[in-house]
């Protein structure tokens, strides 16, 4: 028949297990397999039984299941390539779908009061009396708090009545399936606005996270010795959709690609260290290859990264790490008489681990190279060969060679950076805060995210907390993965889903959290230094109080350049013209028709008279705030919030420069500028009243010791304000400084991820 397939099995020889001969059965086996297209069957007849029958076949075919697989290449290891990739996820390793954190923000309230978010607006207000209706009924408490339900609760609430008959009149449907209803409607707009609020990406259900087809996981390197003494069965990767059960899998020797790519990069070193391949494979690319890997993976440990998994996203390395692994790609090329720039290598590395870096940049030099590192850290600047310090002070105050010697040499010259290095000067303690039992405390219990190690960690509020500890030992899993989206996630910030932990206590200590990362400010350039802390407002109340401003009638907010009349009509009061380009960067040229001032002609003409200084609006922003605070010495209004950029170190900084120009660092402590200005503005919190919580990720990245001295200063203004700090931090001067330090550890990776001390910096120290 049309579209069957008939197998026919032809005997090709019929043997006597006892006495064949052994030319003959080969024989036999080579004219089955070819003329069996390469599978044989072995039958042998039994009396009273059915004849067993063995199945064989030649090549990558299974002849039990006939299933065959695709000879290997590289692009099936890829996933960039569509050979390669999940056909799920497109190589992505995750998918976008519902995250009940965002459905269920905050867990305190009952399902009566509005748990279950999405179905509080007038238009599902019958999703929620269903809800209501059907939870008297199965005898779901309606005005328990979500977080005191039982298991077993929330799953009626999520996936509806366990006896589903599809019947929406009747039962209880669940918040699953009233999602599944949304995306049924997903061709109307209102619709698809309402889903992009409750989803988030999670982790794709077919290739568990691998971004890989399944046939590509079962590919394994190494034997099973191998594979046990660096990752436990458990652990590993193991495929889905291959019909085997887990037992099956997890006896399968060596480790996949994946598996390969969870490990610690100090384990995959051992790995590979430990790999002994089959004598008949090894020849000389495969030699090669693997000395060549071994390699690469020995520089990554030389320079601190082995704590780093390969499966890493490269956007959540730090300035630092991606450096360290450029520094590994030279070294792995050989490079000789090559010029490295360097700035910042020591980002993010504990002291501990200083000399490594230091090593690999000494191996380089070494080997004929020449590197000039830009670096503040002092380990880094004593193992120089030659020291130049530029200066004396910041911005329009600096840019000239104040020093250029040895270090030791550098040790007594009289520069700032002199004076720090030869322990004349050094970064205050301050008054430091005693933690007691009477101390308000914010508990974060049983973290789990990545490698910590199902930690309890207590937080003192009202105090400086520092967060400390080796590369890698999970510091910012705990604090950027956990601790915050925790936070915003309970005062209904838009946020990640937190990772894995049991529960956060404390938090009704707070009034806010809000984490200061180096993340950009603003993404225009009309947004500038003075309107991010607020002193553009009080100076342009100022120029509405100018004669010829009054004799024209112009108010305060003819003298904005985000909104009104009085900006040039050209350029929006950004002062340059955005050219989009197709296929290269964007360009931004000068406006043509203000010149860069941002606002109309005539608004130029009017004058803002301080002793001898007469200057129009756009000479105001021209000024840095150095000298603003000059001009502006007798409006206490404007001074108020020019301060705080003084007090963290950025008075070098104009006025109206495009906040989008500064640096990470700069970025990061204009957003505490603007917290202090804030602060300052506002009456004084007494202590007993709830403060604000702020979170740092290395505030001192990118500074000077005297900096970090005003920087610390700073701080203390917000503890003042009755507020709480939590810093995770490298830096000695800061670590000494704290009233309590959480040490993480003891190593990086797998080996981290517990708490190895809690204490006073005294203590500690």
């Amino acid at each position: 028949m049309v579209g069957e397939r008939k197998l026919l099995d032809v005997v090709a020889d019929r043997l006597r297990m006892g006495s064949a001969e052994k030319v003959r059965v080969v024989e036999a086996i080579e004219l089955a397999l070819r003329r069996g297209s390469g599978r044989v069957n072995v039958y042998m007849p039994r009396d009273d039984a059915e004849p067993l029958l063995w199945r064989f076949s030649t090549g990558l075919h299974c002849p039990d299941s006939d299933r065959r697989y695709a000879e290997p290449q590289p692009a099936l290891f890829s996933f960039n390539s569509a050979f390669g990739a999940c056909e799920t996820c497109r190589g992505f390793g995750r998918v976008i779908g519902v995250d009940f954190g965002l459905v269920i923000p905050d867990q305190r309230k009952t399902l009566r009061n509005g748990a279950i978010k999405p179905l509080q607006t007038p238009a599902w207000k019958d999703c929620q009396d269903d809800l209501l209706k059907y939870a008297g009924e199965a005898g779901i408490p309606r005005d328990t708090p979500w977080s005191q339900l039982s298991v077993a609760q929330h799953h009626w609430v999520i996936e509806g009545s366990p006896h589903w008959t599809g019947n929406w009149n009747k039962q209880w449907y669940g918040v699953r399936r009233f999602f599944g209803y949304l995306e049924s409607k997903a061709y109307k707009m209102h619709i698809r606005v309402l889903l992009s609020k409750y989803r988030s990406y999670t982790p794709c259900g077919t290739c568990g996270g691998a971004r890989l087809k399944t046939e590509s996981l079962l590919w394994r390197i190494g034997s099973k010795a191998d594979a046990d003494g660096v990752m436990p069965p458990s652990r590993r990767m193991l495929p889905v959709g291959t019909g085997w059960s887990r037992d099956q899998l997890e006896a399968l020797p060596g480790l996949s690609l994946h598996d390969l790519m969870l490990l610690p990069i100090d384990k995959l070193r051992r790995f590979f260290d430990g790999l002994s391949l089959p004598s008949t494979m090894l020849d000389d690319a495969l030699k090669l290859l693997l000395d060549e890997v071994r390699t690469r993976i020995r520089y990554l440990c030389d320079v601190g990264l082995g704590y780093l998994t390969l499966d890493r996203q490269s956007r959540t390395l730090s300035g630092g790490e991606v450096q360290r692994i450029n520094l590994t790609t030279a070294l792995g090329t050989s490079l000789v008489n090559t010029l490295f720039v360097l700035d910042e290598p020591s980002i993010g590395l504990h002291p501990r681990d200083m000399n490594r870096i230091i090593e690999a940049m000494h191996r380089l030099r070494d080997a004929g190279n020449t590197l000039v590192v830009v670096e503040h850290d002092p380990a880094v600047m004593l193992a120089a060969d030659r020291l130049i310090d530029m200066g004396p002070g910041p911005g329009e105050r600096g840019g000239r060679i104040v020093f250029d010697g040895t270090p030791d040499q550098c040790r007594h010259a009289d520069t700032l950076t002199g004076a720090y290095l030869g322990a004349r000067k050094q970064v205050g303690i301050g008054l430091r805060r005693l933690v007691n039992e009477a101390t308000p405390k914010l508990i974060l219990e049983g973290a789990t995210e990545h490698n910590l190690q199902n930690v309890d960690v207590v937080f003192p509020l009202q105090r400086l907390t520092l967060v400390t500890g080796v590369s890698g030992s999970g510091k910012s899993t705990l604090v950027q993965d956990v601790l915050v989206p925790a936070l915003l996630r309970h005062f209904g910030k838009p946020t990640e889903g937190a990772g894995a932990h049991d529960r956060l206590l404390g938090m009704d200590h707070l009034a806010d959290a809000v984490f200061v990362d180096q993340s950009p400010i603003g993404k225009t350039a009309r947004s500038n230094p003075a309107s991010y802390v607020g002193a553009w407002d009080e100076v342009r109340k100022l120029f509405a109080q100018a004669p010829l401003a009054i004799e024209r009638n112009y108010g305060a907010g003819m003298f904005s350049f985000n909104a009104g009349d009085g900006r040039c009509p050209t350029c929006g009061g950004s002062g340059f013209e955005h050219v989009e380009m197709q296929f290269l960067s964007d360009v931004y040229l000068r406006c043509p028709d203000c010149d860069g001032k941002r606002f109309r002609a005539e608004l130029l003409e009017v004058k803002l008279v301080r002793g001898a200084y007469q200057l129009s609006v756009a000479d105001v922003l021209e000024l840095t705030v150095a000298e603003a605070t000059i001009v502006f010495s007798g409006d206490m209004a404007v001074i108020a919030r020019l301060q705080p950029i003084v007090d963290v170190g950025l008075d070098y900084v104009r006025l109206g420069q495009p906040v989008p120009t500064l640096s990470g660092g700069e970025a990061q402590r204009l957003k505490l500028a603007g917290f202090l200005a804030e602060a300052s503005s506002g009456p004084r919190q007494p202590a007993a009243k709830k403060g604000t919580l702020f979170l740092f990720d290395e505030p001192t990245t990118g500074l000077h010791f005297d900096d970090i001295a005003k920087l610390m200063r700073s701080l203390r203004k917000l503890l003042d304000g009755g507020n709480s700090l939590v810093i995770i931090e490298h830096n000695l001067d800061v670590i000494r400084s704290a009233d309590w330090i959480i040490d993480l550890g003891p190593e990086g990776g797998d080996a981290g991820g517990r708490v190895v001390s809690t204490s006073r910096a005294a203590s500690s120290a």
